[in-house]
């Protein structure tokens, strides 16, 4: 498995992080990518990449964040998106929920992002929340696009679009929460070639571990909720996502099938 959105870089693995990433290797992850998006995140990132075989990194300025954004926090992820192991641009998008900086600043610094991740053959890892319309309305300017819409929360209609753009979709944990029953019903129709695994970790924990912190063993649950709603083994997901995520991504991975 590979948990394709994690945030290694947040302070609440800090004291554990040793211990996190071999619970995650007992579960059978065998890489997880680092998402960054503000200028200590994206550092701490690379960092992480640097020193852990199986942590990659992806640099982007996130849109809770955009309204501080700097030319020079842009320019600094333009050089560092070169590194053998980062792997996107992200987490960027628009969030229309908290509006914690205005859509007008979202929106440019998002196309500058999509810019940016265009011109360095990346892919992206996009964040949208109440925010369909602007969101497809950036991307489809440079269809097809290379990248993830990561936490996905739309309906199927909005699922189809994005996927008619060239785009993978990605769920988190509340695929596995009860009252998410239409989430889960959009799950199921993504095509399994398009489908990528993630916790978006330490947030949005998986039944049966609600109330914990959540990390990237925790993938697994997720992966079995997944395998469970196609009718498929839970075999047949893992292989199926993991193909999916080294292909998208370009990770090289020691000992991989």
């Amino acid at each position: 498995m590979i948990d394709t959105h994690a945030h290694l870089e947040f302070p609440d693995f800090a004291d554990d992080l040793d211990a996190v990433l071999c619970r995650a290797a007992a579960a059978g992850v065998r890489a997880m990518i680092s998402v960054g998006g503000e200028p200590p995140r994206n550092e701490r990132a690379c960092e992480l990449a640097s020193a852990y075989r199986q942590v990659f990194a992806a640099l982007g300025i996130h849109p809770h964040w955009s309204n501080s954004s700097t030319h020079a926090h842009e320019d600094w992820i333009a050089a560092h998106l070169d590194r053998e192991k980062v792997v996107a641009v992200g987490e960027v998008g628009l969030d229309y929920h908290y509006d914690f900086s205005p859509r007008s600043i979202q929106r440019a610094v998002f196309v500058r992002m999509v810019e940016l991740a265009r011109d360095a053959a990346k892919p992206l890892m996009i964040h949208s929340r109440e925010a369909f319309a602007d969101t497809f309305e950036v991307l489809k300017d440079v269809a097809p696009v290379r990248g993830v819409v990561h936490c996905f929360s739309y309906s199927l209609a909005e699922a189809q679009a994005f996927l008619g753009l060239g785009l993978h979709l990605s769920f988190c944990g509340q695929i596995t929460f009860p009252a998410c029953t239409d989430l889960r019903d959009v799950a199921r129709e993504v095509p399994l070639e398009r489908l990528l695994l993630e916790t978006d970790c330490p947030f949005l924990t998986p039944v049966p571990l609600r109330g914990k912190r959540n990390e990237p063993a925790h993938v697994r649950y997720i992966a079995i909720k997944h395998a469970e709603l196609r009718g498929i083994i839970l075999d047949e997901l893992v292989a199926a996502t993991t193909r999916n995520a080294r292909g998208l991504f370009g990770l090289s991975l020691e000992d991989s099938p």
